[in-house]
């Protein structure tokens, strides 16, 4: 057959003859080197291929190295744990439940009798101060918390030796504390609300009071008039407040961001848990600021806390996140209200000069880009029907810190499939962080304690570097394990609907962003209980003393949780936590300097914590450990 017809052949390209060969032109136009970095268009997937094979074969390699100089050395978990050790665990645990059933009693007993009145607008509030009632259920909450962080402190340091098993007790009581620090924190406005009348949630006295001489001045306890509150429909008097600026945010999360402040608050999950990148306003009462925390979950009909001003944000509420089914278990459509009376609706509160609206109800039609209300307070249970021990409950093994009456709950059953996953990876994961901790962590803390003996520096240098890979694999492990497979699992089983337990802090251009985005439910309970309290009224600190007042505590919470079960407070980890606000002012000058795509500040991040950081803190309490317990 004759190839006269056929195509050409793709393995030999065929050329047209051109004059001049030799001469013809190569360079024609400008051009930048490919790793230059103002082309933007080139991507390096097969770099990261080859990084990430070099990294695994480096991995293989200590593996290979480890069984050569210490053979197998991973023992069955708990098997050298003594028995003392189970039974102080279950003292220490059992003593944190208890803290609990006792946080149980004092809000029972605080109940008042019969719920306030609330009136017309202006008019003086009665009890607008701090109750007596109030003040001595205070001191009982306090000497609750007390309580349970000495109680299972004690346990920990005077009769667990595993430091394992002390871990376990003290997490458990750091949490608690901090939950039922929420609990009755919260607590106490709902029931300051309950006695003012105020079902409506939106005229707190406290949003105008003030410090004078060391006293507490509130319009409305001496018989004064109350500022006008502002007008549903218009738009309150704002102030700037400082911020940090957008160079203190991932990429990802400025991104994001720009998308809510448009207006669409419904574009992910984590909207309300972004920092925004720009100066934000904040109105000048507190209870704005204090309904910016509220869950956005929309109400049910009828319930106490949803009547009037629910209606104004009602029909957004449900268009951006769901009926009221979706979002909250099945039960009455009309739930009662204190004594037994039921919940009036918004035709009977426009009835009753004592609880008339401020203003006539918005529009219900739904706008084009709905928005979930922000500022509004409205739970499906009201106060004092949250006072159970099955909402306590709840709240006990819920995946937050921030307690509120009701949360909003998924409607779809529990997926087993996605329970059975998460469950396999905890399960996965904590044998695979006892065998790197014992097999390779173990040997390599031992040649620490012999460096720090001798005082060799290079020896050192060189244990914490080793130690550096050792510790970051089983930090990003326990992060998997806690924060996603864990509280996922949780969440799963409870059919708590929101999910955002973290966000991309390993984008993190400075170490303020990082704090922000790696653990949200800590994030959330400090900006609740401790920034926002701090910054508002009567208090109205500066900006930068609630921000040291917030690391100071969470470095005592951190020395708690590391010192007692090692047995070593020595402040390694209160130390730890007050360098990182000099360490967030020098991220954040590198970002201003070189700008957030510069990478400095992520570096910065990268290094303090995963490469000299926690591998050198490790090292420090290990040596103190074997020291303390030869």
């Amino acid at each position: 057959m004759g190839r006269s017809g056929s195509a050409p052949s793709s393995a030999g390209k065929r050329y047209t003859s051109q004059p001049y060969l030799q001469a013809q032109i190569v360079h024609y136009k400008p051009r930048v080197s490919v790793l230059d970095k103002e082309l933007t268009t080139v991507s390096y997937h097969g770099l990261v291929n080859f990084l990430l094979l070099l990294l695994s074969a480096t991995l293989v390699r200590l593996a290979i190295e480890n069984y050569m100089k210490y053979g197998i050395l991973v023992s069955i978990p708990g098997a050298s744990v003594e028995s003392r050790d189970w039974l102080m665990m279950l003292a220490g645990l059992l003593a944190v439940l208890a803290s609990l059933l006792a946080a149980y009693a004092i809000e029972r007993a605080a109940i008042p009798a019969t719920p306030g009145r609330r009136c017309a607008q202006g008019s003086p509030l009665p009890e607008a101060g701090i109750a007596i009632e109030d003040r001595r259920t205070l001191k009982y909450h306090i000497a609750n918390l007390v309580c349970m962080l000495v109680g299972p402190s004690c346990i920990t340091y005077f009769g667990i030796y595993q430091p394992a098993l002390g871990t376990l007790v003290m997490a458990s009581a750091c949490i608690m504390f901090l939950k039922l620090y929420s609990l009755a924190a919260t607590n106490f406005d709902l029931r300051r609300a309950f006695r003012l009348g105020d079902t409506r949630m939106d005229s707190d006295p406290m949003c105008y009071s003030r410090v004078v001489r060391g006293q507490l001045v509130i319009p409305g306890a001496g018989g004064e008039r109350l500022p006008p509150a502002p007008h549903p429909s218009n738009e309150p008097s704002r102030r700037p407040i400082p911020t940090a600026t957008s160079a203190s945010f991932s990429q990802n999360a400025r991104a994001l961001d720009d998308s809510i402040v448009s207006g669409n608050d419904r574009t992910d999950a984590k909207a309300d848990a972004l920092p925004r990148p720009r100066l934000r306003n904040r109105a000048t009462t507190a209870s704005e600021v204090l309904r910016r925390v509220a869950n956005s979950a929309s109400p049910e009909p009828g319930a106490p806390w949803a009547t009037s001003t629910a209606n104004r944000a009602q029909s957004e509420d449900r268009a951006a996140v769901g009926s009221d089914d979706e979002l909250y278990a099945a039960g009455p459509r009309r739930r009662r209200g204190s004594g037994g009376r039921p919940a009036r609706d918004t035709a009977e509160d426009a009835a009753d000069p004592c609880t008339a609206s401020d203003g006539p109800d918005q529009d219900a039609t739904p706008r084009a880009a709905p928005q979930v209300s922000r500022y509004a307070i409205h739970y499906a249970v009201a106060y004092p029907d949250n006072v159970s021990l099955g909402n306590f409950g709840y709240f006990w093994l819920a995946p937050t810190l921030c307690y509120q009456p009701s949360y909003p709950r998924s409607a779809s059953p529990i997926r087993k499939s996605f329970l059975a996953k998460r469950l396999a990876e905890l399960v996965i994961i904590g044998l695979a962080m006892h065998v790197v901790i014992q097999q390779y962590a173990v040997p390599t803390l031992a040649g620490s304690v012999q460096a720090i003996d001798t005082r060799d520096g290079f020896w050192l240098s060189e244990r914490v570097l080793k130690l550096s890979v050792i510790s970051a694999i089983v930090w990003f492990l326990g992060f998997y394990a806690i924060f996603h497979a864990g509280l996922n699992a949780l969440a799963e089983m409870l059919r708590f609907a929101d999910r955002a337990f973290y966000l991309d802090w390993w984008n993190s251009v400075d170490l303020a962003a990082y704090w922000r985005e790696w653990n949200l439910p800590i994030h959330y309970f400090c900006k609740r209980h401790i920034m926002v309290p701090l910054v508002s009224t009567p208090l109205s600190l500066p900006v930068h003393v609630g921000v040291l007042l917030t690391f100071l505590i969470s470095a005592i919470m951190h020395e708690l949780l590391f010192g007692i079960p090692t047995h070593c407070l020595r402040g390694y980890s209160f130390i730890g936590m007050m360098v990182q606000i000099p360490l967030i002012q020098l991220t954040q000058w590198l970002v201003r300097w070189r700008g957030p795509e510069s990478g400095l500040g992520n570096a910065v991040f990268w290094i303090s914590f995963c490469i000299v950081g926690q591998p050198l803190g490790v090292v420090q309490y290990y040596h103190t450990w074997v020291k303390n317990n030869p």
